[in-house]
């Protein structure tokens, strides 16, 4: 990620704490234990590099950092319920960002998505809360600015006028493409020509080097 340009990694799941952990860079060893048999943490630095770390979800002692693998037999008001509690656990404590992670099966159903945009509505009524990206929370990190400021801070305004190529189509292709990596096929959606292979690790574009 490092050697590529990347700005930061959201994908470093924390151990539940009390407070919860705001962002860091990976300038110095990372903040929290490894959580996770399968999680792998960086051994090394990476000045610069942004850590949006992802602190989970607690439901009745049940710890998920994914919304879709937290309990699935809970009621809408549970639902709910469940996002304003973790989302006070930040907002009550030491405001670390608050992150939400889904996986686009949890919106099958479509009551999930009811919930949600009730709890983004309330959430609204707040004068002190706001919806961002990642990137525009590094930034106001990097320069943080009162809320009777925010309204001139660059990083957060909205641009009118996006870019041609950042631009999604509405007829994207769909690319069968070969993978040494993975040593079979994969499907690639995209709106500009095919690659060679199926873009991986070292190879952005997706290159064929033979």
């Amino acid at each position: 990620m490092k050697e590529f340009g990347f700005l930061y990694d959201s994908s470093m799941v924390a151990p539940r704490s009390d407070p919860p952990l705001w962002p860091f860079t990976l300038d110095y060893r990372i903040p929290h234990r490894c959580h996770g048999s399968r999680q792998r943490c960086p051994s090394r630095s990476f000045p610069g590099t942004w850590e949006m770390i992802m602190n989970p979800f607690d439901i009745e002692g049940h710890i998920c950092a994914m919304v879709d693998s937290c309990p699935t037999h809970l009621s809408e008001d549970e639902i709910y319920a469940m996002f304003m509690d973790n989302f006070n656990r930040h907002y009550n404590t030491n405001r670390a960002p608050f992150g939400l992670y889904f996986h686009t099966i949890w919106f099958k159903e479509k009551e999930n998505f009811k919930i949600l945009l009730r709890f983004i509505d309330d959430l609204m009524q707040n004068k002190d809360v706001f919806f961002v990206s990642n990137y525009q929370a590094i930034e106001w990190m990097r320069t943080p600015t009162p809320i009777s400021q925010l309204k001139d801070f660059e990083p957060w305004k909205c641009k009118k006028d996006i870019e041609p190529n950042l631009i999604a189509c509405n007829h994207p292709k769909s690319c069968k493409l070969a993978s040494r990596q993975v040593k079979g096929e994969r499907y690639l959606h995209t709106c500009f020509d095919c690659p060679d292979v199926y873009p991986w690790v070292k190879n952005e574009f997706g290159l064929e080097f033979k």
